[in-house]
């Protein structure tokens, strides 16, 4: 189990009379009756982060902790560092985890590092994040958007001579015009695209209280991860198994996991000298996209 350093958590919501046990166990203590309801985390059904509370959800009781109840952002990421390290390898519990910067503590595992490793501290930059978006998006879309910017070309040339007419004299000056409004529809999409990476990167910001904190980057032969150095042990690592591709920008590697969540990796935290020997020792453990 991953994340094992960490001690377990307690939480007393007061609008619900409960106090809340989060450790090698579920336990849920109601107020009002002194009954305690303890659960095994292989028994969970459902795990939930959503915007503004988590829910864990069992055979015939579902749990809703508001993320205001909780004092601080740190005890937030204490508690789904617990919760999440305890659901790895539960795979029979449906997780859904939205707005969240980093990937899910269930991907990780613990293992010994070696000293060949590459690792970087600190706080995400909205350029890393949104061209990490826009170029993750245009690559799936790639081929779809300049197919409608090709229709848009072909059908602007028919339609301009079908008003202009005189296709001898002018087909030079039609295509010209098709060709451009081709062009200018696949940009006009291109551009929308970046609107969508901006406004899930403000999303990331009001939702998903890691992006305010230190984030401990490591790329090693055992795997991979990001994780918030308030509770980095240096015992986490994602496996290469769970990697499905990668992808590079200018600002960042991005490593995209089989459960669909994304390990975004700064070059900046990085020099200059060993950025592109971080990329070809990616690059040798899964292919890129």
């Amino acid at each position: 189990m991953a994340f094992e350093s960490l001690a377990g958590f307690r939480l007393t919501i007061s609008q619900q009379n409960r106090t809340y046990i989060v450790g090698d166990y579920f336990a849920v203590f109601d107020d009002d009756t002194d009954m305690l309801d303890v659960y095994e985390w292989s028994s969970v059904k459902s795990y939930s982060e959503l915007p503004d509370c988590f829910k864990i959800t069992f055979e015939r009781e579902e749990y809703t902790l508001p993320k205001n109840a909780f004092e601080e952002n740190l005890q937030i990421i204490h508690f789904r560092s617990v919760a999440e390290g305890m659901l790895a390898g539960v795979n029979s519990a449906e997780k859904n985890i939205k707005h969240r910067i980093i990937p899910p503590k269930y991907d990780y595992s613990s293992a010994d590092l070696s000293s060949s490793l590459y690792t970087g501290t600190g706080i995400y930059a909205e350029k890393e994040i949104n061209t990490g978006s826009v170029s993750h998006i245009y690559s799936k879309l790639r081929f779809p958007i300049w197919l409608i910017a090709a229709v848009s070309a072909v059908l602007s040339f028919f339609g301009i001579w079908a008003i202009g007419g005189n296709l001898e004299k002018n087909y030079i000056l039609y295509a010209i015009i098709g060709f451009f409004i081709g062009l200018s529809v696949g940009v006009i999409i291109y551009l929308i695209l970046c609107i969508i990476a901006r406004y899930r990167y403000s999303g990331f910001l009001k939702k998903d209280v890691s992006t305010a904190e230190n984030i401990v980057f490591v790329v090693a032969p055992d795997g991979f991860g990001a994780i918030e150095q308030c509770i980095y042990s240096g015992k986490e690592l994602i496996p290469w198994s769970f990697a499905k591709y990668y992808y590079e920008t200018k600002y960042s590697i991005s490593i995209v996991c089989r459960d669909k969540s994304v390990c975004c990796i700064p070059k900046r935290l990085f020099q200059k000298s060993t950025q592109n020997d971080l990329a070809e020792f990616i690059a040798a453990r899964v292919e890129q996209d």
